[in-house]
């Protein structure tokens, strides 16, 4: 539980010093599958055995998003456009289910992140 709240913290004062600055986040295009789940119950253990409803009820509540890759990454996902959340109707369908995200990859002091241009269903 320590460690998630120090990684909840870290990653809202990454979020914070791009847009006080008035710039768009800089790092690597890319485009990565993974499996789209919450960070409450998936951080902790890798794998968790948490059920859609449950983590739709965990970032409805304000977890960010968490898209774990084929190789057992972990990718705290954040809006792309200021002031938007990342989130709509559309994309809570998407959660515990696997998909294919691009955007720009941030990494800091050991957190990554990724701020989501496009989320789709994988193939």
């Amino acid at each position: 539980m320590k460690k998630a709240v120090l990684v909840l913290m870290a990653l809202f004062l990454l979020t914070a010093t791009c847009w006080a600055q008035g710039m768009a986040p800089k790092g690597q295009d890319v485009t990565i599958t993974g499996k789209l789940s919450c960070t409450f119950c998936n951080l902790p253990a890798a794998g968790g055995k948490c059920s859609k409803e449950c983590c739709q009820a965990c970032i409805k509540s304000g977890d960010p998003a968490l898209l774990t890759d084929e190789k057992g990454g972990l990718y705290i996902l954040l809006s792309g456009e200021h002031e938007k959340p990342l989130m709509n109707p559309e994309r809570m369908d998407l959660v515990e289910s696997k998909i294919k995200v691009t955007g720009i990859v941030v990494k800091r002091d050991g957190i990554q992140a990724i701020y989501v241009k496009k989320m789709e269903k994988a193939q």
